[in-house]
């Protein structure tokens, strides 16, 4: 049986033919079936294949055809809605093709994570018993993952995805499961820690790239272009914490640090249709707006190369209960107001870039004339003295042929 690890849903509109490049096999392809795209025969068990079906593709598929695909500038999401979406993007980081290795790997996330604070505590002084302590911290230690005998890679990443598709997908429904695994609640913490964003490839000759990882981020610029450990963000709320004397100023911050300490990257992407996508973005930028009255921000392009402060803003909001400065009280009636945001032609391309960057075996478009652009910016940003991550030397050797020299980034 042929499972889609990119959801047919999402497939079905970037066209009912798209191209594909293997790059492990140099193979480009046009005119693909979206059936036969972005699918491996066995992938998933049969369960995981029935239950992806009815319990998020089914849902998410309504709300993408009455709302998510449709609407044009701004739009309301309910609470339960925004749950769902984020489930989505949840169940998208772990369904990809790497996901079984990769879910192996971070089953052993929060060991590494009590190894670094207790190395941390004796590297600043502290005593074996303080080092012990910090390692037994509550955040490095969120609960005891069951071990199950005989349990491969394989029947490890099933069970993590069986969790977050038995749950709701938030960091608590995920606690509350049997079977929890550590790579199901960090991804739900990093998920729903997030602000959600909309943006679309606002040109013609431009849509966006797919990828066979799920998704992709942007970390921080440094300070000679290269990106670094995204440590910047995370630097000056410190800062900001330690010199703050006002008490209810300082909570804010640290209530910030708290929900960026999981995301640190800028952003990720969820390509949902071949000119939108759905983003989510570190809470520093939306503390960032909030308090840029407070304090000196740092400025966008510090951070990161769309150096578009509008693509930033936060939605807007409806609350039914009273709120205060420091704490929400929400309500399932509340509302949260969104407008689609439009990308420039050299941004959307940019961001075809960074999933260009990120991905396993196979990248696909709905045409190469949409593409190229996009493909060509990749070249040039991977020009010496960098080194690409990803060889397309064979694709650009066919749009060379396709298109000679007559391609602008």
């Amino acid at each position: 049986m042929n499972n889609h690890y990119v959801p047919q849903l999402t497939l079905r509109k970037f066209g009912d033919r798209l191209c594909t490049y293997n790059v492990k096999a140099e193979q480009y392809k046009e005119n693909v079936r979206n059936d036969r795209a972005f699918c491996e025969k066995d992938l998933y068990t049969n369960e995981i294949e029935d239950s992806l079906n009815r319990k998020i593709e089914s849902q998410f598929g309504s709300l993408f055809s009455n709302k998510l695909g449709k609407e044009t500038g701004k739009f309301e999401l309910s609470r339960k809605e925004i749950q769902l979406i984020k489930k989505y993007l949840l169940v998208s980081v772990l369904r990809s093709i790497d996901s079984c290795n990769y879910a192996a790997h971070e089953q052993h996330f929060y060991d590494r994570l009590r190894q670094y604070a207790y190395w941390d505590a004796l590297l600043c002084g502290e005593s074996e018993q303080k080092a012990q302590e910090a390692a037994q911290s509550k955040e490095f230690n969120p609960f005891q993952e069951i071990e199950i005998p005989g349990e491969t890679d394989f029947d490890y990443w099933m069970r993590t995805l069986n969790v977050i598709l038995e749950t709701d997908g938030t960091p608590q429904g995920v606690l509350e499961h049997p079977q929890k695994t550590y790579p199901a609640y960090r991804w739900s913490v990093v998920i729903n820690n997030g602000y959600l964003a909309f943006w679309d490839s606002a040109f013609d000759h431009d849509e966006y790239v797919i990828t066979d990882v799920g998704m992709t981020s942007e970390n921080e610029v440094g300070w000679n272009g290269i990106t670094v450990h995204n440590h910047k963000k995370t630097d000056y709320l410190m800062y900001l914490l330690v010199n703050e004397t006002n008490q209810e100023a300082k909570i804010s911050i640290a209530n910030n640090l708290h929900l960026h300490s999981c995301f640190t990257e800028n952003f990720m992407m969820f390509p949902i249709s071949a000119r939108r996508m759905i983003v989510e973005i570190d809470p520093f930028f939306k503390f960032r707006q909030m308090f840029c009255k407070r304090y000196p921000m740092p400025p966008l392009s510090y951070l990161t190369k769309l150096d578009n402060e509008s693509l930033f803003y936060p939605n807007d909001c409806r609350y039914v209960l009273p709120q205060n400065s420091t704490r929400h009280r929400y309500h399932e009636d509340d509302k949260y107001i969104y407008e689609i945001k439009k990308l420039t032609s050299h941004e959307t391309q940019y961001c075809n870039a960074l999933f260009l960057d990120r991905i396993d075996t196979v990248c696909g478009f709905s045409s190469l004339d949409k593409a190229v652009g996009s493909i060509m910016l990749y070249k040039k940003l991977n020009e010496p003295p960098f080194d690409p991550r990803v060889d397309y030397t064979e694709l650009y050797r066919i749009i060379e042929q396709r298109y000679g020299g007559t391609i602008n980034v």
